[in-house]
């Protein structure tokens, strides 16, 4: 048993020799009233987030105009070739068979509705995060941002945030591609028995 825990290890220590996102997650669960959300990390897709450098233009899968990101197919293998400046970052899976999402470094958090995220400031930022934008509507939630700015380290801290007191929800700002459907798709939802939709 000691092998086999030894050999894993050996082999996730391998992996993260030439996973140039060793220091993402490789999976994130987001614990929710609906029930748990989870992603996975793509293998064979990551993001550039600003503009696609020329080497890089032929693999872009999709693109989101706000922040400029876009994803690419394939695996990041050359680092060297690439501009230093350019901010990369894996592409995310929904589980099960769900769409693709890419981190923005955003954090959504919700207290209860009585406990403003103002008043929670100081510990928000003991934990690595600073408020980005509140939410005037809902004074107890708001976008965060590590302090250090870092996508890796705000997917990363996003456990610690758990451990608040009067917290609702806590989910990293996922980017996912708008699927049209065609006119011949069937509604999502049909309309209850006795109700036409016409």
């Amino acid at each position: 048993m000691v092998l086999g825990l030894a050999s894993h290890s050996f082999v996730e220590w391998l992996m993260a020799l030439n996973d140039p996102f060793s220091h993402f997650p490789l999976r994130m669960t987001v614990v929710a009233q609906a029930g748990p959300r989870i992603y996975v990390r793509e293998s064979d897709c990551f993001a550039v987030h600003g503009p696609v450098p020329p080497a890089l233009t032929a693999s872009v899968l999709y693109s989101f105009d706000d922040p400029v990101i876009n994803v690419c197919r394939g695996e990041v293998s050359d680092l060297s070739a690439l501009p230093a400046n350019l901010m990369l970052t894996p592409v995310y899976r929904l589980e099960p068979n769900g769409p693709q999402g890419v981190p923005t470094g955003n954090v959504f958090i919700r207290f209860r509705s009585q406990v403003p995220v103002e008043g929670r400031r100081q510990e928000l930022e003991a934990y690595g995060f600073s408020i980005r934008e509140s939410l005037t509507y809902a004074p107890h939630a708001a976008w965060l941002r590590s302090q250090d700015g870092n996508i890796a380290t705000a997917l990363n801290d996003i456990a610690k945030l758990r451990d608040l007191n009067d917290l609702e929800l806590v989910e990293p700002q996922m980017l996912m591609r708008r699927v049209q459907r065609s006119p011949d798709d069937s509604p999502p939802n049909p309309p209850p028995q006795g109700i036409s939709s016409e």
